[in-house]
């Protein structure tokens, strides 16, 4: 429906990846943020579905989730078919969250309920499903990648246990300084999370386009703020950078959870839109007032200041009044410019006070905005 992403940039290298099988910002925090209910029209990045399904659960009357690529589409699109024809474990199975067996059982299953599009995808990749849909995208390899090379050269199995084993907040602090941040942690892991390794392994250099300063040591402090401030028992995000899987399903993303899934099967997944296209173009197009609520993931991060101004106007005329903006920084500060002042309201106190608690610690801001 919009127009290709433009040669040479981020959007062009992400629009054939399956970059994300999970979602890595915590929906916990947007849907707080957002708090969206059943006169919400929301608009948001797709990447790996799980933040759309989110915010349809939380109740929203329709989530328009677009993306650049289309693998992440087909995957949101096998997820969403999924919660139509499958029970709740019959879903984890696919998805990849238990024992291999009948994973691809489970995709024939429900693969004639997928577009055309989707379904040749997914048919020419059936060893993904068999391996595990939820470990299959390039972020997720880069970081098993990490937990099966690099972290056994740091710490033993028993000493990864423990620390996810552990309750009270005062004590992970503890374990943190007495027993995990040693030299050689910190030095392998700025190793492995340098810009040079994750060109090579996991970012293409034009996600590094916008980034200026050490990538390593921004990512160490953030580590280190999620495994002294934040509870690792009830942080997937660590739980699956570390050991590879969530020890409750019940308490990982909302849509793997039974009440989730009953929520979407019962209704959800039909108001969740999939769109292709790139998301200023897809702007371009909407009629002003379309969504009360936006979320745009991490997408600030590839785009020059200008090209984040074009976005925010456009957000701007897309929106009602009081629709709400939600989005991270990685590596790159954006925020509303100056510029937009008169249309946008900001919300750092807001925005800092949910990203103190943001589970998924890789991010260094959360920003929150509203349309006048």
């Amino acid at each position: 429906m919009s127009r290709a992403a433009a040669p040479g940039t981020a959007e062009a290298v992400l629009a054939g990846r399956l970059s994300y099988a999970q979602a890595w910002e915590d929906p916990a925090v947007l849907v707080e943020a957002l708090a969206v209910g059943p006169e919400d029209d929301v608009l948001s990045v797709c990447a790996a579905g799980d933040n759309a399904f989110a915010l349809a659960i939380a109740g929203a009357r329709s989530v328009t989730a677009l993306d650049v690529s289309r693998p992440q589409l087909a995957l949101a699109e096998l997820k969403l078919a999924a919660f139509r024809h499958l029970p709740v474990e019959g879903m984890r199975s696919l998805l990849g969250f238990d024992a291999p067996g009948r994973r691809v059982w489970f995709y024939h299953h429900l693969r004639d309920a997928l577009s055309d599009e989707a379904r040749r995808w997914w048919d020419a990749r059936e060893a993904l499903v068999r391996e595990g849909i939820a470990g299959a995208g390039r972020f997720e390899r880069y970081l098993a990648l990490f937990r099966t090379r690099v972290l056994p050269l740091v710490h033993r199995r028993a000493v990864v246990d423990a620390l996810l084993a552990l309750d009270d907040l005062a004590e992970q602090r503890r374990f943190y300084d007495r027993r995990w941040n040693t030299r050689r942690w910190r030095w392998l892991f700025r190793l492995f999370f340098s810009r040079a390794v994750m060109e090579r392994r996991g970012r293409s250099p034009e996600q590094f386009r916008h980034v200026e300063g050490s990538v390593a040591d921004a990512f160490l402090a953030r580590a280190e703020h999620a495994l002294t401030a934040i509870p690792v028992r009830t942080n997937p995000f660590v739980q699956w950078m570390l050991a590879g899987r969530f020890p409750d399903l019940e308490a990982a993303h909302p849509y793997l959870s039974r009440a989730g899934h009953a929520a979407m099967a019962g209704g959800g997944a039909e108001r969740v839109r999939l769109v292709h296209g790139e998301l200023r173009a897809f702007l371009r197009e909407c009629p002003p007032g379309s969504f009360s609520a936006f979320n745009y993931s991490d997408v600030p991060e590839y785009l020059s200041a200008e090209e984040h101004a074009e976005l925010m106007a456009l957000t701007a005329r897309a929106a009602r009044p009081g629709a709400r903006v939600a989005y991270w920084n990685l590596l790159v500060p954006r925020w509303r410019p100056e510029a937009l002042a008169d249309r946008l309201d900001r919300h750092p106190e807001r925005a800092a006070a949910l990203h103190a608690r943001d589970r998924a610690f890789v991010y260094g801001a959360f920003q929150l905005e509203t349309v006048r």
